[in-house]
């Protein structure tokens, strides 16, 4: 694969993000240089998945909905910066697969695992999913919290509005953390994903605090 488009859009989000909404990013030192890491983020936007990637100093797959791949631009684009093509609500096997791949040769893997963007504005909670996917690629999980997209860009609008927009990314969380090694698999799961619903609550109070 070649990556030279990815990081041409990459340089391009970062200048529009800084320059237009004064993106402020902390925690980077978090992010791990090497190996393959599930990066999971809060969900406000479709603002997003391109200030993930303009903040994050990993290349990032992210999945996204099949339907969109049928627009002749946008489904161009998205091969173009390697997207994982996504049946929603099926349990895609084949998607699961893709990411796990992409996770065990040392890449690093976006999503959002409330489940989809959070109408209200607040946080919501993770669920389960992403547990499993952390279990199946051994792969740790890095907790992001994003802030600011959903007022750029709110849920059914189309005009970018004047917001500050802050991204934070939080320690690692091991894909393992349960000291019983008998624990049922979706109680594992449950527990990573409510590891990473407090440590966004703990990144949303940092960045009010700081």
């Amino acid at each position: 694969m070649t990556y030279w488009f990815y990081y041409v859009v990459r340089f391009l989000l970062w200048l529009i993000f800084r320059l237009a909404f004064g993106m402020e990013v902390r925690g980077r030192f978090h992010i791990p240089r090497r190996g393959g890491f599930l990066l999971a983020s809060n969900h406000l936007s479709y603002l997003d998945p391109p200030l993930l990637g303009a903040a994050c100093t990993r290349r990032l797959s992210f999945m996204a909905q099949t339907n969109l791949f049928d627009d002749a631009l946008l489904g161009a684009f998205m091969r173009g910066v390697h997207v994982i093509p996504l049946q929603r609500g099926e349990g895609d096997v084949a998607a699961i697969r893709e990411a796990v791949r992409r996770l065990r040769r040392g890449d690093a893997v976006a999503i959002f695992p409330e489940g989809g963007r959070q109408f209200s504005g607040r946080l919501g909670t993770a669920r389960g999913g992403v547990g499993l996917l952390a279990e199946l690629a051994r792969a740790p999980i890095i907790p992001v919290l994003v802030q600011g997209t959903f007022e750029a860009l709110p849920p059914g609008s189309r005009r970018l509005k004047r917001a500050k927009i802050r991204v934070a990314f939080g320690p690692q969380i091991p894909y393992t953390t349960s000291p019983v090694p008998t624990l049922a698999a979706r109680e594992r799961h449950d527990q990573l994903a409510a590891q990473i619903t407090q440590s966004w609550h703990r990144l949303a109070d940092q960045l009010t605090d700081g």
